[in-house]
């Protein structure tokens, strides 16, 4: 087929069919995402300048297939590679990254890294964070009101991240910094001049990190912790190096951190908006982790897809797509996709989940899902030990957006009545 002719066939639709940025479709997204999965199911987006594919069956396939990667640097429009004498942390990061290396690199990093997120040290992990999610409640008290934006959305992820990371408490807003340094430095809606101002944000952290691997490198023992575990990582002699150990923080951060803000809010707008489902949480606590990743499901907060770029000239779906374009993966019209879930704007804690897409699939399936998982369960089950009776200021929670953000719906105030017997 010339591309000509595939340009011709080709479906497309524009932002009056689909604009993620429009405040109507952050207020209320699944009228446009059925129209996309009723009508569109793969098309060309002429005002993002990307494909689209938006049922759960073609999010799947794409996800699988080998011919496109999550290789930011196949883009079209990648800004070209530095000489090896320009490149600095950030580049080197990013290029020894799991979404950058081959598949036989990426292979031998999920096995030199497994180690790390072994049992053992997800448990001091877990009591860390654990001890974390406790504070935040604490620091809320017996009040009437709070917002879950401010008190423990704004707060827990990136703590997370921090703890797991052996980042001391004094260090918590640097290594904030840092994180949303590199959230934004991997935007592909940036300008040249934004992203570079960016890229130089992150690095005073890597080189805060780079010093905290070889003060372990130096030691007899570089530890049993999570970094500790990197660092002393071996398989027949193969190790890490530093930019290989960098890649696994920056992993970590673009999946657990910024992803996991939206994660607290709108597991508690899902549940106390279906008070029904509240109640059968509290009273069948074994569905809690059943329950997040429905929540996870309904509330389907993001507001651009995964992205995926195709390595050579290809046809998917009878629709001809050029080497270096990007596809956008539209996983949150996928979650909300009707021949998969059947009542798809229902909340069901009881729902089988099987199939679900809320951490990736394939080869890049989530490094950070663990860490998702275990903060936003312990999170819930705090939740509800506190505030069993708790429900949203006014029927609403006086919900407002933050409607300029690159990548989610977020919430950024959520205010609720706690029903607690204030203290005499």
């Amino acid at each position: 087929m010339s591309t000509a002719s595939a340009v011709a066939g080709r479906v497309e639709i524009n932002g009056l069919v689909f604009n993620p940025y429009s405040k109507d479709f952050i207020r209320d997204p699944d009228p446009a995402w059925q129209t996309l999965m009723r009508d569109y199911p793969i098309a060309w987006h002429k005002d993002l300048q990307m494909w689209l594919v938006n049922t759960h069956e073609l999010c799947d396939k794409v996800l699988k297939d080998n011919r496109f990667t999550p290789n930011f640097r196949a883009w079209e429009f990648a800004p070209p590679s530095k000489a090896e004498a320009d490149k600095n942390d950030f580049d080197l990061s990013f290029e020894k990254g799991f979404f950058a290396v081959t598949n036989k690199e990426h292979l031998r990093l999920r096995k030199l890294t497994m180690p790390a997120f072994a049992r053992p040290v997800m448990m001091k992990i877990d009591a860390k964070i654990h001890d974390l999610v406790e504070n935040c409640f604490n620091d809320i008290g017996n009040v009437q009101e709070f917002d879950v934006y401010e008190a423990l959305a704004s707060k827990i992820p990136v703590r997370s991240i921090a703890r797991m990371v052996g980042v001391p408490t004094d260090k918590e807003d640097f290594f904030h910094d840092f994180a949303v340094n590199i959230i934004k430095a991997t935007r592909i809606n940036l300008s040249a001049k934004e992203r570079e101002a960016s890229v130089q944000g992150t690095l005073p952290g890597f080189a805060y990190f780079k010093d905290l691997i070889h003060e372990r490198r130096a030691r007899e023992n570089p530890g049993e912790d999570f970094l500790g575990s990197l660092v002393g990582a071996n398989d027949n002699g193969e190790k890490l190096d530093d930019h290989e150990i960098l890649s696994v923080l920056f992993a970590l951060i673009t999946a657990g951190s910024d992803t996991a803000t939206d994660l607290h809010t709108f597991l508690i707008h899902g549940l106390l908006t279906n008070p029904d489902q509240f109640e059968l949480l509290k009273q069948k606590p074994e569905l809690m982790e059943n329950a997040l990743i429905e929540l996870l499901r309904y509330g389907s907060f993001g507001k651009m897809p995964f992205f995926r770029f195709a390595t050579d000239d290809t046809e998917f779906e009878g629709q001809f797509i050029k080497k270096g374009q990007a596809i956008g993966v539209n996983i949150s019209a996928a979650w909300h996709d009707p021949v998969k879930w059947p009542e798809p704007t229902k909340l069901d804690i009881t729902r089988r989940m099987d199939g679900n897409l809320v951490f990736g699939a394939g080869a890049h399936f989530c490094i950070g899902t663990y860490l998702v998982r275990v903060q936003g369960m312990l999170m819930l089950k705090e939740f509800i030990k506190r505030f069993p009776n708790a429900e949203l200021v006014n029927g609403t929670g006086d919900i407002d957006y933050e409607y300029t953000h690159h990548n989610a719906r977020r919430i950024n105030k959520l205010r609720v009545k706690t029903n607690v017997k204030a203290a005499h």
